[in-house]
């Protein structure tokens, strides 16, 4: 054990004598290991936070909608007591809650009494729980309580809040009458840090409980989500489904049923070709690493003919120089690789931030970036060193002082 350490404080001191060379070399595994860590750890967080958001009770089994295909698609197209005769069916289906398209609100003429009026665009909220997208830079955001009351409540811009009553704050509480429908202000949507300038559209526009907006405008709606009972219950979810439907609209209404499980299988199988690819152009990264760190030591050995000639001469055996410069070429490795996950870490936090507010909070594996990182610097140094290693060993010892 003693030499072992003797052998690590020489190899220190070797790359210490040549520091710009040794930093250099260190720079191919430090963009190879970045490269890797990075997208390793990004993907199988990215990946574990989607399962988790499907696993999650509030996300849906299954999404109804007609089929566009069909001959006729008007005998499928579905209405508010379509749904309502789904949840009532009972069996393997828990929740139903009928959605509308993002932008199939309605243009409204939302009127105040001293502020005049302005065009503005109405949106359903289908709330099914808790939902960590839609918040409220003033007052609150729409519950399950409005939505199964259907109460005359709802959201507004940021823009409409300031444009009627000059403050979010201000506009807490006060009324607007859209289309004869006098609706209570109860929380202004925060564009920043949720849905609202990615879900609904237009400046101007209000947010109301979906039952509300039925009351309000009566017609069709575009589909239907299900909630099945436990995952395995998915199945019989799906064929009680398409039975109360087709008991509803006939055998030749046709409905296509996604089901979000798949849906989340196919985007990890698009994240993991992404992964692969990426993965293969950091491993190609670390390769190339490894031809530098062989190239560097090859020139040390040639450097230090006369030193392995005396350590020979004086009774060092060729496992000797084997391990000398095996430990040095893994050492440069190591040291390299190990800045390279400090960068990679720089990369993963920020990214992982930014992540989160479409996949859910990513479950990063800080761990095992940590361990593949080491796992990594360590082949590259053995593999890389063992070359050189070996053709110092080879030297004969008379011909080395001699040189």
């Amino acid at each position: 054990m003693t030499r072992l350490f003797e052998y690590v404080r020489e190899a220190f001191d070797a790359l210490l004598r040549n520091k710009a060379r040794s930093i250099l070399t260190m720079f191919g595994m430090l963009i190879g290991v970045a490269a890797v860590n990075s997208v390793y750890g990004l993907s199988s967080g990215a990946a574990a936070g989607i399962a988790a958001s499907v696993n999650n009770t509030n996300f849906p089994s299954l999404t109804v909608k007609p089929d566009p295909q069909q001959a006729d698609p008007s005998i499928a197209q579905l209405q508010f007591r379509d749904a309502q005769m789904v949840a009532g069916s009972g069996g393997a289906i828990r929740k139903v809650v009928p959605f509308y398209q993002p932008f199939s609100g309605i243009h409204s003429r939302v009127a105040h009494l001293k502020n005049g009026s302005i065009k503005v665009n109405g949106f359903p909220y289908s709330w099914y729980g808790d939902d960590p997208d839609l918040k409220a830079v003033a007052g609150r955001i729409i519950t399950g309580t409005d939505v199964g009351g259907a109460a005359r409540v709802c959201m507004i811009s940021h823009d409409l809040a300031v444009q009627f009553w000059k403050s979010d704050d201000a506009a807490i509480g006060q009324l607007l009458n859209v289309n004869g429908t006098r609706l209570q202000v109860v929380g202004v949507v925060d564009d920043n840090q949720g849905t609202g300038q990615n879900y609904f559209g237009g400046t101007y526009y209000f947010v109301v409980p979906y039952t509300t907006y039925h009351e309000m405008t009566p017609g069709p709606i575009d589909g239907i989500m299900v909630w099945a009972l436990t995952p395995q219950d998915e199945e019989t979810a799906r064929a009680e489904v398409l039975t109360v439907l087709a008991h509803s609209h006939g055998a030749a209404a046709k409905y296509t049923v996604q089901s979000t499980k798949d849906q989340i299988a196919q985007t990890e199988k698009v994240i993991d070709i992404i992964a692969i690819c990426l993965t293969a152009i950091g491993a190609i990264s670390l390769f190339v690493a490894g031809i530098g760190i062989m190239n560097i030591m090859l020139v040390s050995v040639s450097e230090r003919t006369r030193e392995i000639g005396i350590r020979k001469s004086i009774g060092a055996k060729s496992g000797d120089i084997v391990l000398q410069f095996l430990i040095e070429a893994t050492l440069l490795s190591l040291i390299g690789g190990f800045i390279g996950l400090m960068l990679s870490f720089a990369v993963i936090v920020p990214v992982a931030g930014a992540m989160s507010r479409f996949t859910g909070p990513p479950a990063i594996p800080y761990l095992s970036v940590t361990i593949a990182g080491f796992v990594f610097s360590l082949i590259v140094g053995v593999v890389f060193g063992v070359y050189p290693a070996l053709r110092a060993s080879r030297l004969d010892p008379v011909e080395a002082l001699r040189s």
